[in-house]
């Protein structure tokens, strides 16, 4: 891992290992986060990515983990700083019910949490029309019961409140869960927004793979695990031909057919992606492209269509999980 420059950092995490009772729960994780950086949590349940924040928000009682840690360069080792741990950290979570009085006003949801933090109304008003503002909240909106708004506004509102008393950190708990498919990009564009205007450092945590489209880096657990922590790009990269593909629909695709092209010795993984349809990465990507066409056409399989394109960040997520599940059963 490259040393970033302390002066810069916002969190830095050395060799954390959680534990409860005797289950491990964190195995040895270590990362740094820069101000302003947005980094994404990302793994199935159990995977450690809750318990992670928990230790950085002061949740976690110490004697179930150790290792170095400091969060705005505060030690969440030490009862006496969790309170101002917790004065620069705001967290938004999954289910607005836990954040949200729905029978009030937007407006009157900010004054109520402002005042938990010590802010006067005055100031907390001024914050939050900049906030609704930079989150597109129609102004018509601000004074009417929350519960008449749409989900995608509700959950604005909730970023709204988790960013009132204008924290370092902010910790967003599957910030895409309960909105509409197509209002998820929506509010992923928002935090992005949000985050170059304010500079907020974020923490999403997720099983949303398409968040990762806003991450500036990315980290992949399991089982406790910190597998991989870096751009999508760099990610991507590791992949055969650096996440070249080739998108190929067969026609009357099955398992006999999917192992005759595997036979195609310059292949390092194919994955079937859809009934009829396979992507396969291979070594020397460009050169063995034509190569492998023609070794298809010559064992008589017939391709309907074909493309080329970069493996997404979701891709590799599934290839670096299911290579970490082939490992564990040699």
């Amino acid at each position: 891992m490259n040393s970033v420059d302390s002066s810069q950092l916002m969190v830095n995490v050395e060799h954390l290992n959680v534990s409860f009772g005797e289950k491990q729960v964190v195995c040895d994780v270590s990362f740094e986060v820069k101000a302003g950086e947005i980094i994404g949590l990302f793994g199935i349940s159990g995977a450690g990515k809750t318990t992670i924040v928990r230790v950085l928000t002061c949740q976690i009682d110490k004697k179930n983990w150790d290792g170095h840690i400091r969060i705005t360069n505060l030690n969440p080792e030490k009862e006496n700083e969790h309170a101002k741990i917790l004065s620069n950290i705001g967290y938004v979570p999954q289910l607005e019910e836990l954040n949200l009085y729905f029978d009030l006003t937007p407006m009157a949801n900010i004054e109520t949490f402002a005042s938990t933090y010590g802010l006067k109304s005055k100031s907390a008003k001024k914050i939050a029309q900049e906030l609704f503002s930079i989150l597109d909240i129609p102004k018509d909106t601000w004074k009417k019961p929350l519960k008449k708004m749409s989900g995608g506004e509700k959950k604005r509102v909730s970023v709204a409140i988790g960013l009132i008393h204008q924290p370092k950190v902010l910790f967003l708990d599957e910030p895409t869960t309960g909105v509409d498919a197509a209002k998820r990009y929506e509010v992923l564009t928002y935090l992005k927004k949000l985050n170059r205007q304010l500079g907020t450092t974020m923490f999403l945590i997720t099983h949303d793979m398409e968040a990762a489209l806003i991450c500036d880096k990315s980290a992949i657990l399991r089982n406790g695990k910190l597998l991989e922590f870096e751009t999508n790009d760099k990610l991507i990269s590791k992949l055969p031909s650096k996440g070249l593909i080739v998108r190929l629909t067969i026609k009357d695709l099955n398992e006999e057919k999917i192992n005759i092209i595997r036979g195609f010795v310059p292949i390092k993984k194919i994955l079937r992606v859809g009934n009829e349809i396979i992507e396969i990465f291979m070594e020397n990507f460009e050169e063995n492209l034509q190569k492998l066409i023609q070794y298809i056409i010559e064992n008589d399989l017939e391709i309907n269509s074909m493309s080329r394109d970069t493996a997404s960040f979701r891709r590799f997520f599934q290839i670096r999980i299911q290579d970490e599940e082939e490992k564990e059963k040699k």
